[in-house]
């Protein structure tokens, strides 16, 4: 009986120990397992991929005003990236990116009109002039600028005759002011066809539109008295602009009427692109 005991204890023994190699085996399955289901629980659902792949598609879709999404391809996973960016107004026919400028000469003619027409006459001027031709104007407002372009125009602004001329401006609400309306068109000679008329001559808030002529009183109104003076007029609406530009140079032919009936003024603009 006693041997029988000493027998059974030692197959107790063996049981007892391949039990535990079993669970320190079932222990270490789950620690492997419970190990990498973090990272595996961090993939998305097929659920998950589909609407963050459709948040990616809505993001890039192009609304007017808005920057263009462009689509980058990561070489080592493959993954698709938006990148956005804004794209790069071009001038039709010529082709030249925008913002660009030019610079030249303009043989200025005012005419002395209304009160002052009998003796006043017609003086003749020949100015610095430069142009820039920038891309839409974009403002913070409700409405952005719907133009293809906007002009900035100065013959000798600081000097005596000037004019300034600037299509549009952001206002004090953020939003787009227009004061002329252009347009373009190419020609198959590679230039860029301009064309526009001023739209808007009444002062914003009791500020002038950035729209003047400015003049010498006493040179052009002999029927006035008083020494030298610089008056800013307004130029008025239906004063019109047309011409062309290309990758070297340009041409403008301005026709104008202040608003005040007091003035006529004609600019014929030759131009050199600045590099």
């Amino acid at each position: 009986m006693a041997a029988r005991r000493t027998l059974s204890t030692r197959w107790v023994t063996v049981i007892l120990v391949a039990a535990l190699i079993c669970s320190v085996g079932v222990v270490w399955g789950l620690i492997q397992v419970t190990g990498q289901s973090p990272a595996s629980s961090s993939q998305p659902s097929t659920g998950e991929s589909a609407s963050v792949s459709g948040s990616a598609s809505n993001s890039g879709s192009v609304t007017p005003g808005s920057p263009t999404t462009s689509t980058v391809a990561e070489s080592a996973g493959g993954t698709a990236l938006s990148t956005p960016q804004t794209p790069i107004p071009t001038l039709p026919g010529s082709g030249l990116a925008l913002p660009a400028a030019w610079t030249g000469t303009a043989e200025l003619t005012i005419t002395v009109l209304g009160r002052c027409a009998a003796t006043g006459g017609t003086s003749g001027y020949t100015r610095t002039a430069d142009l820039a031709l920038q891309g839409p104007v974009q403002g913070s407002g409700p409405y952005d600028d719907p133009n293809p372009l906007s002009m900035t125009l100065g013959i000798t602004p600081a000097g005596i005759p000037g004019l300034s001329i600037l299509s549009a401006t952001n206002d004090q609400s953020g939003g787009v002011h227009r004061t002329w309306w252009l347009s373009t068109g190419a020609e198959a000679d590679g230039r860029t066809t301009l064309s526009g008329v001023l739209i808007d001559d009444q002062p914003v808030r009791g500020v002038l539109p950035p729209n003047l002529l400015v003049d010498n009183e006493t040179d052009l109104q002999p029927c006035e008295t008083g020494g030298t003076v610089r008056v800013a007029r307004t130029l008025a609406a239906r004063s019109r602009l047309t011409g062309w530009v290309s990758d070297t140079d340009g041409h403008l032919d301005l026709t104008a009427t202040s608003a005040d009936g007091e003035r006529a003024v004609t600019a014929v603009v030759t131009l050199t692109r600045t590099p």
